[in-house]
């Protein structure tokens, strides 16, 4: 008789070699009892519970061919740990010719086998419940003390020996490029696009989509929230992102859900966003607009906390405070400052070598000539040449991918020297001022971190001392945010602090 194996594991305290010792003990049978074994079917991680099993549904859709006269499988509990699924499925493959036999358990085919099956199909429904609730326990326990839980663990961390959760620099990059990418005004899919094209992946070994890059930006993990169901511990999990960043982009994302169009939000360039921060509480100072009565857009930067009532700090108007932040940073460009920042950026370039990106291409491309190597071995023990040549030239179709990649990321990363780096900032120095991509560059190249308080704002630049420099401001219509709501009933304008 012909027959094909089924095989399974499940995630729980079993791998590979669970596979292969229930192939073995099932070719065993087959060769003791004259039985040909066609095909093999393995579904690996995948709990017996449940019937969305790939394997397990292209074997039950094969048998309709009445190429094989039973399914072989090491014990019963392999085929279901569901009285109902195996009841179905058994009766699918009756229909076609197909019976289901156990090389583990002797059941014969009078009504005491019949009996017999009933019992052992019990028993494994009534273990893997019990079992189920092993591990609920054990998962709430850990819940409880901030450890893994098991499944995957979200990009950017890593698990310790210890169950506790910890960074994975490598990924916390990914991770924090993210949010900045989405921060400076890029949309998800130009996000998406560059990780793709990049060859990062998902901490699940996926391509990015919409969803992933959703669930990066929403998880509350990355500011050190740890989170299990419905349960959230704060400071429970290594931080990977700052609380103000955290929240700006929940901000971002709820206004960007609401705007009516992106080219309308695309017009209003707030240069400030992600460096303006509020000198009384702290937090992220956004841009939001207004319309009054005559039609007029009023544009303002506001405390995210203001809005929510939490900080009484007061609005001050777009244009006062991007041309004050743009004609100090102008003043600093002198030629003794630009001498400092140039040798500076050279010796940064130099301890810096290569990228993140560039490391993480590399490494990538050593696994891959690790995993080519054992691919080789695995050729020269006579093991299943077809397949391994098949993985082999996969492999290297990914390698000249990942050098390709390699190659293009050195590129953008020239050896830089002081003298052209020096010429660069003395351009800064003589841009218009009144052009939006000079004040952006101006603003992205030079200032660290803006604090605005209510007759003081302090500039740190990007300089390796933190140069700050503290300016008087004076903005009479500042204020005048809460006036135009108050006087026409008006609610602001979305935040539009995406560009």
């Amino acid at each position: 008789m012909n027959v094909v194996i089924y095989a399974r594991f499940s995630s729980h305290s079993q791998n590979e070699q669970s596979i292969e010792g229930q192939l073995k003990a099932c070719y065993d049978f087959a060769q003791r009892n004259g039985y040909k074994v066609l095909a093999e079917y393995i579904d690996r991680a995948i709990s017996g519970t449940s019937d969305n099993r790939p394997e397990f549904q292209r074997m039950i859709s094969d048998s309709a061919k009445r190429q094989f006269g039973a399914v072989l499988v090491y014990q019963l509990d392999r085929f279901a740990r569901n009285r109902y699924d195996s009841a179905t499925y058994k009766s699918k493959l009756k229909k076609n010719g197909v019976k289901v036999l156990s090389a583990r358990e002797n059941i014969s085919d009078d009504a005491s086998g019949v009996l017999m099956e009933a019992v052992l199909e019990g028993m494994a429904e009534y273990y893997s419940v019990e079992l189920a609730q092993k591990i609920r326990r054990g998962m709430d326990l850990n819940a409880e003390k901030c450890l893994a839980t098991g499944g995957n663990v979200a990009l950017g961390f890593k698990v310790g020996d210890n169950k506790r959760f910890v960074v994975d620099e490598d990924e916390a990059l990914i991770v924090k490029k993210i949010f900045e990418m989405y921060l400076s005004g890029s949309t998800m899919a130009e996000i998406i696009r560059y990780l793709n094209d990049n060859r990062v992946k998902t901490s699940r070994g996926n391509e990015y989509n919409k969803n992933s890059i959703r669930g990066i930006l929403t998880n509350k993990r990355y500011c050190g929230v740890y989170t299990y169901r419905d349960r959230e511990i704060p400071n429970g999990m290594p931080r990977i992102i700052d609380d103000n960043t955290f929240a700006e982009v929940q901000i971002m994302m709820e206004k960007n859900k609401k705007a009516p169009a992106r080219a309308k939000a695309a017009q209003e360039h707030y240069l400030l966003t992600t460096k303006l921060f509020c000198a009384h509480c702290g937090a992220a100072i956004t841009g939001v607009s207004g319309v009054s009565h005559t039609g007029k857009v009023h544009q303002y930067y506001q405390c995210i906390n203001n809005k929510r009532r939490k900080c009484k700090k007061k609005t001050v108007r777009k244009g006062y405070i991007e041309d004050r932040v743009v004609t100090e940073t102008r003043h600093i460009l002198t030629p003794e400052y630009i001498d400092k920042i140039a040798k500076s950026v050279v010796a940064a370039s130099e301890r810096e070598g290569s990228s993140a990106n560039c490391n993480r291409l590399t490494k990538l491309l050593r696994e891959n000539e690790k995993a080519t190597a054992n691919l080789i071995k695995a050729l020269e023990s006579g093991k299943a040449a077809d397949v391994i040549s098949a993985q082999i030239e996969k492999r290297q179709e990914e390698k000249e991918g990942l050098e390709i990649q390699l190659a293009k990321e050195k590129m953008q990363r020239p050896q830089l020297d002081y003298g052209s780096v020096k010429f660069f900032f003395e351009r800064f120095a003589k841009g218009d001022p009144s052009d939006i991509n000079y004040r952006r560059a101006l603003v992205d190249t030079f200032i660290g971190r803006i604090e605005l308080g209510d007759s003081k704002l302090k500039i740190r630049f990007n300089v390796q001392d933190g140069q700050k420099m503290d300016i008087p401001i004076d903005d009479p219509e500042g204020s005048s945010m809460g006036t135009l709501v108050e006087a026409t009933g008006l609610e602001p304008a979305a935040s539009t602090s995406r560009t």
